[in-house]
């Protein structure tokens, strides 16, 4: 039971208070008034054997191609909802014993407009390409995919789709084989997927979820087999609930294989601090994947290297709170969507409210990694059931050399373990509860959480957990939950959550944003779609974010109304006025500057302009103006991207923010960028570097990825740090390493 007070001592309307507690629950209650619409039958389609072997070149020339009836309807996800797509298409699919087979024909009537400026797996510039798109649902649950995208230019990505589309892992990877060519009116793509790189459980006839796709990117426009409603927009293709059947899938087996990934990494580094100077590195590791059964896999690391991971970009942080940086390792985003309980990210710009399990916890402190003497995982599916479980060891880790930026580090050795499970109950509902556990010779740190997710409707999303943490000499109030719900229709969406988090809850092997704290959030969005003076949709409303102290005292208001205007050209202009509420009861440190405890009311003013990712230059220029506290802020960021060819890019990314106080003034930036060079599918190289005023370090990082066969790589990293603090560059260290894997599958 809920058991708060709201009154005027938070200086917020009664109104306010009454809309925030509306907003809680009405999704529950609102009717399905949106605009009518008609839902197409799920389409079925009959899998087709053949015994013919088939090569994969991009070219359907095999008369067993031939012999498949194509299917041809595609309709409009987006912008003219269930239309036909305006460009024909023909999809073929077979199989054998071994593999799935998929060839696609994408007509296209100018063909010299088509986009197809990227060929590097698995970039993110994929997306912005003309492209078409496979979605398996395996398990034929309507919860969970595996993804594939594929390009003009053969550029191919894969990822694991979970939790009815709302979480996309990207990091998934399997052996496939795409091949893809550009011919006069059209281009084609031939696709296979051996059996043993999917998860399934086996019968003697098998239907699963499938749905399929393509997207012309010059007019911004997607369809699919099964469209699902346009509010989606490109995330719809996601949707796994919209998905058709795949039905007759005969004398197929599920393989538990053994998988090995052994690598080899030589090198050598150099630390100015360091009494030797330069050092010798070899290191020798071990990533094996084996099938305990059809639908559970094993995932075993001993000595897990990531030498060739990106750094974390950086970002500029101007509140009192931890920044949150995304997973990006291979051995734990790999499954990772069966351990995600919490509460979901608002957008890709603010960090959760709650993780209870975040895997950047194990093996990171601070900026430093630790050594992770070995680890196992165990990950699928048992009838309705979801599992998860995972153990890993840290090795003790003591860093005392004073670096810019960086702590000091005194680890102990560690073992971290997690177990989660869910069940799927009615239709795209689940309910489960999660264990994680962090031990050393001298302490515990333990959390216990159940969570639930019901979908009364396509429309209704209703979401809550409750957690609590254990750990010695510790008796508060360690308890946490959360309660929410979102309504969306074409052209309305209603958003509700109540947070409530003890003082003393403290899940070291998750992320907090506060403690000790109760928070109300609601938000009511209105989604015209005007389709005129060069308009497609508008999104329109406010958001209230409100965070009472555990007496029920206001210590952050925040109401923003924004305004979003998408464009036909796929170009987006963005409008934000917010108004912050700020209580501190203690001041806070921000780029050197203490912000001292008081009462704060600022407004600001937010401009963004977005273009089309589909063309050659394209990106983000953000403005920001206003109050800030007791003094101003101005900022501007640029994100930009310039991509002349399929091999070729250069993306620089700019943040500057002044910010003036009446006693002084200061900057707060960031700088960086990427440059990149594809020699085909299997050979691109890429230099990123970054530098920011909170560290004054200028980091960069070279790398060549080379995939000499398939799911085996050759890497070589370059690092280097320099000292920027007295205007000029001085050499901290540097270290560059040499990383080859073998995939081997006996």
């Amino acid at each position: 039971m809920l058991n708060f007070t709201i009154n005027v001592q938070f200086r917020l309307p009664r109104r306010w208070a009454t809309v925030l507690i509306l907003l809680c629950i009405s999704p529950l209650f609102v009717p399905i008034v949106a605009e009518a619409q008609t839902e197409r039958e799920p389409p079925r389609m009959s899998a087709q054997r053949i015994s013919e072997e088939i090569k994969v070149d991009g070219v359907l020339d095999e008369p067993a191609w031939q012999n498949v009836e194509p299917i041809r309807e595609l309709y409009q996800i987006q912008p003219d909802e269930g239309e036909p797509v305006t460009e024909p298409s023909e999809i073929r699919i077979m199989y054998d014993d071994k593999k799935l087979y998929f060839g696609f024909i994408f007509y296209d009537s100018e063909m010299d407009k088509i986009v197809a400026n990227d060929m590097r797996r698995d970039s993110t510039g994929l997306r912005s390409n003309d492209y078409g798109f496979l979605l398996l649902d395996t398990y034929n649950d309507r919860r969970n995919a595996v993804f594939f995208r594929f390009t003009p230019m053969g550029g191919m990505e894969d990822a694991a789709v979970s939790n009815s589309g709302s979480t996309r892992n990207g990091s998934w990877d399997i052996v496939w084989e795409c091949r893809c060519r550009i011919n006069e009116d059209n281009w084609t793509v031939e696709i296979a997927i051996p059996f043993s790189q999917l998860r399934f459980e086996r019968s003697d006839a098998m239907d699963w979820g499938i749905n399929f796709g393509r997207e012309i990117a010059r007019k911004n426009e997607i369809g699919a087999w099964h469209p699902a409603p346009k509010t989606y927009g490109p995330l719809g293709k996601y949707r796994t609930e919209y998905f058709g059947t795949f039905e007759g899938l005969e004398g197929v087996s599920p393989s538990r294989n053994l998988e090995l990934l052994p690598y080899m990494l030589p090198g050598a580094s150099y630390a100015s601090e360091a009494e030797n100077g330069t050092e010798s590195v070899f290191d020798a590791g071990l990533d094996l994947k084996y099938g305990v059964t059809p639908n559970l896999t094993a995932d075993l690391t001993f000595n897990t290297d990531f030498a060739q991971v990106e750094a974390d970009q950086e970002q500029v942080n101007l509140t009192r709170f931890s920044l949150f940086f995304p997973e990006q390792r291979p051995f734990f985003l790999e499954g990772a969507s069966i351990f995600d309980v919490g509460i979901p990210r608002a957008g890709p710009s603010r960090p959760p409210p709650i993780l209870l399990f975040y895997s950047r916890q194990i093996g990171l402190a601070k900026t430093h990694a630790v050594p992770i003497l070995g680890g196992g995982k165990m990950t699928g599916k048992i009838g309705r059931y979801g599992i998860g479980i995972l153990n890993v060891l840290t090795n003790a880790f003591k860093d005392d050399v004073f670096r810019i930026g960086e702590p000091l580090v005194d680890e102990p050795r560690t073992n971290y373990s997690v177990v989660r499970v869910n069940r799927d109950v009615l239709a795209g509902s689940t309910v489960g509860g999660i264990f994680v556990n962090k031990q050393d010779a001298d302490a515990y740190n333990r959390t216990a959480g159940l969570d639930f997710s019901y979908r009364p409707t396509r429309e209704i999303d209703v979401r809550g957990f409750w957690s609590r943490t254990f750990e010695a000499d510790v008796s508060g109030n360690s308890n946490a939950f959360y309660f929410g719900t979102n309504w969306r229709t074409n052209i309305f969406q209603l958003d509700g959550s109540y947070t409530d988090i003890g003082e003393d809850f403290n899940p070291e092997v998750g992320f907090v944003l506060r403690k000790g704290v109760r928070r109300i959030q609601g938000l009511a969005q209105y989604t015209p779609w005007p389709r005129k003076f060069g308009i497609r949709e508008i999104q329109i409303g406010p958001e209230i974010d409100l965070v009472l102290t555990r007496e029920n005292e206001l210590e952050t208001q925040d109401i923003t109304f924004d305004t979003q205007f998408s464009l036909e050209a796929g170009d987006s202009i963005g409008f934000q006025l917010k108004n912050t509420t700020e209580n501190l009861q203690s001041g806070f440190i921000l780029e050197g500057e203490k912000i001292p405890s008081d009462e704060y009311n600022f407004t600001s003013f937010q401009a963004s302009i977005q273009s089309s990712s589909s063309r050659m230059i394209f990106g983000e220029v953000r403005l920001e103006l206003g109050q800030f506290y007791h003094g101003s802020r101005r900022g501007v960021l640029l994100d930009a991207t310039f991509r002349p060819s399929a091999k070729f890019s250069i993306e620089p990314f700019i943040e500057f923010n002044r910010i003036a106080f009446p006693e002084t003034e200061f900057d707060a930036n960031v700088i960086g960028g990427r440059i990149g060079y594809s020699f085909s599918t299997t050979l691109f190289t890429k230099l990123f570097a970054q530098w920011s005023t909170d560290k004054d370090v200028l980091a960069a990082n070279f790398l060549i990825n080379y995939i000499y066969r398939p799911g085996s790589d050759f890497y070589l990293v370059f690092n280097q740090n320099y000292d920027t603090r007295d205007g000029g560059a001085e050499l901290l260290d540097w270290t560059i390493v040499g990383k080859i894997t073998y995939w081997w599958n006996p």
